[in-house]
């Protein structure tokens, strides 16, 4: 996963996003709340890549929980409309991810929106926050931006 680079930031995975009707608001613009859901499944999707998409958190006595987001809207996006939510990793801490998202439109490039957000890693059964095992540690790392 060597990425790309999009203005001085890595952006190591890619979602592609073709707009439904139902995503779309009174204005024909794409609902804030329907970016949400693009940005979920971007980031699903990355961490899929990650871990296998087989992987199961629950069995494995976890789970991950958005702890923070922060949504920038810069242009409309429409019906049927191809999108693609670009992924990079910011940081990781003991028990956290810090990742960044860009959407842009596929055919023009233009940038529709951005997202910084924050999943921690919690023990399913205490409900506290659990430090990333070693091997997802070792996964992530070397995706981080270079210093």
């Amino acid at each position: 996963m060597n990425g790309i680079l999009i203005g001085g930031k890595r952006f190591v995975h890619e979602t592609e996003i073709r707009v439904r009707f139902c995503e779309t608001d009174a204005n024909r613009h794409v609902s804030q709340v329907s970016y949400i859901i693009y940005f979920e499944q971007a980031r699903t999707e990355f961490i899929d890549t990650l871990v296998g998409e087989g992987f199961d958190w629950w069995s494995a006595g976890f789970s991950l929980v958005l702890a923070q987001q922060s949504v920038s809207y810069l242009a409309p996006a429409y019906y049927r409309q191809t999108l693609i939510v670009y992924t990079g990793v910011a940081a990781i801490g003991r028990s956290s991810l810090n990742l960044y998202h860009l959407v842009i439109d596929k055919e023009s490039g233009t940038l529709l929106a951005n997202q910084e957000s924050t999943v921690v890693l919690i023990d399913a059964h205490s409900q506290k926050s659990h430090s990333w095992p070693d091997s997802f540690r070792a996964t992530v790392t070397p995706l981080l931006p270079e210093e």
